[in-house]
């Protein structure tokens, strides 16, 4: 994926599957700032009545306790476009924020959190953040170019921090970045230089510092101008209302179950949709694919057919590791193949160690050119700037300090979404997808692709017999979830009853296969 640009998501149209990619930020920010996890309920919402009407997109807690609804008054929303905000802090108290104009989604967030932690919102008028305000918000340590603006060490009430700069101004130690900035970082300034430009004859230069030089009645006719200043520098004014009583939250249940409502893809388009992004990866477009979904749903399978289309077969256009590798093999695997395809297989131990996710992370970077550092000590381990050549130290078995990754990463998994990424990091570096069919889907794939099904050597099966296998499991009651695996155990009983000239009747086979493949 190229960089990371919140804003350049939400500028698509919110209609769109781009309302994902901005959701999760938004609920990673919110988890980040409030300790509580949301998820979208799906869909975008159509309401009347209560606080009014329009389309809405609405976030809730997985304990159905605080619900959330960005409303816009057209059908197909922007980000810059948002009209107003209901909070629901419980089945009883809820918020309604009327904006005085069309927002940005983004600058609107940290009004959300500051209601939520402050269970309430005091004032009746309150104000989303300036515009152009510089990142001052990490996520798990990784910055995100132009993501939401808020002031270090502030709440979303852009009103309160005005309030409280005028009354540093008329400190005796007022000092715009010894206390606005260190206070209120970039979103004080800007409002402090908004205070100064309305007011220049107030404010004399004093060495390298600016002090105010006006009387008590001057500070509060600044007071009593935040809403100029304000809306000067961007800000949007939001009148705070108790909620419509019409208005009800839905009963969420389980947050998981309506998150598995989603409208999804079927299987055959994930797998489309499989071999497009593994074509975008080979072809540079990303670093790295990671292919998640159960066992034995065709990964692999599909995988390697799309590479051998492309003419690269393993050790000749990607190297495969198959099975459990530590992060010292891990390195060691990036540093052999560091110019090269890596495509890792049952490798699901590399998400349990923390060394070998950070590894990943690292490797999987957007930069076209990624370092990666090894430091633990060790007798295989030397400085890159020792004599010693590539050649000389994979010979030897040894690996460089460090050293700079340019290969791409294909990484198949049987984890669930959440395990393989949970703190999102990955899904921000590389394409993710979730190859996620249902019974009946595995079934028909089955029936496609049976016919070049490989057996056990010198075993041989006509296609109807092949298909006869398909049909058996799809009419079987086996516990276990259909799988390919299920279906070449199945091929080769088939296969070999006929090869050893055992009459085995459908009944039996099916049972067998239930059984035993």
């Amino acid at each position: 994926m190229s960089t990371l640009n919140f804003k350049g998501f939400l500028k698509e149209d919110i209609s769109t599957g781009s309302i994902d990619k901005a959701v999760f930020l938004i609920a990673k920010y919110l988890k980040r700032k409030t300790g509580i996890s949301f998820f979208k309920f799906p869909g975008i919402e159509k309401y009347s009545g209560g606080s009014g009407s329009g389309h809405g997109i609405r976030m809730f807690t997985s304990k159905g306790n605080i619900s959330v609804r960005f409303n816009w008054k057209s059908a197909s929303p922007t980000a810059s476009s948002l009209s107003s905000i209901d909070i629901w802090i419980n089945s009883k108290d809820s918020i309604h924020l009327e904006f005085d104009r069309a927002t940005s989604l983004v600058k609107s967030i940290p009004l959300v959190a500051d209601a939520i932690n402050s269970k309430g919102v005091k004032s009746k008028e309150v104000y989303t953040l300036p515009d152009g305000v510089p990142l001052n918000e990490n996520v798990n340590g990784l910055p995100f170019t132009n993501f939401l603006a808020e002031a270090r060490g502030s709440s979303g009430d852009v009103g309160a921090m005005f309030d409280d700069i005028v009354e540093m101004i008329g400190g005796s130690d007022f000092s715009k970045f010894g206390k606005v900035y260190k206070k209120h970082k970039s979103a004080g300034v800007k409002i402090y230089d908004a205070i100064e430009g309305m007011y220049p004859n107030l404010f004399q230069k004093k060495g390298r510092s600016i002090v105010f030089a006006g009387k008590k009645t001057d500070l509060a006719e600044i007071k009593n101008s935040k809403e100029n200043v304000l809306l000067a520098i961007g800000c949007t004014k939001a009148t705070v209302s108790r909620g419509g009583g019409a208005e009800k939250i839905a009963d969420t249940g389980n947050g998981a179950e309506l998150m598995a409502d989603r409208e999804r893809l079927t299987f055959e388009k994930q797998l489309e949709d499989m071999e497009n992004l593994l074509k975008l990866t080979v072809n540079g477009a990303a670093n790295a694919i990671f292919i998640a979904g159960r066992g034995g749903v065709g990964k692999t399978h599909t995988t390697e057919k799309v590479l051998a289309d492309m003419g690269l077969r393993d050790g000749a256009g990607y190297f495969k590791n198959t099975g459990s590798t530590t992060a010292a093999g891990m390195y060691s695997l990036l540093f052999r193949y560091k110019n090269d395809i890596i495509l890792f297989d049952d490798s699901d131990d590399a998400f349990k160690d923390q060394e070998s996710r950070n590894l990943l992370k690292a490797a999987t970077d957007t930069k076209k050119i990624r370092k990666l550092v090894w430091n633990k000590m060790g007798k295989n381990v030397v400085d890159p700037e020792d004599d010693v050549t590539d050649e000389e130290m994979l010979d030897k078995n040894l690996i460089p300090r460090y050293f700079e990754f340019t290969g791409k990463i294909i990484f198949i998994t049987n984890l669930k979404m959440d395990k393989l990424d949970p703190d999102g990091a990955l899904r921000t570096r590389a394409y993710i997808i979730d190859i996620d069919p249902t019974e009946s889907e595995i079934y028909d794939f089955m029936d496609m692709i049976v016919e070049k099904m490989e057996l056990e050597e010198g075993l041989t099966l006509d296609l109807t017999d092949r298909k006869k296998v398909v049909e058996l499991l799809r009419k079987g009651k086996s516990k276990q979830e259909p799988n390919l695996r299920k279906l070449s155990r199945g091929l080769n009983m088939k296969a070999g009853a006929i090869s050893a000239g055992v009459d085995v009747k459908d009944a039996d086979l099916q049972r067998m296969i239930e059984t035993y493949a």
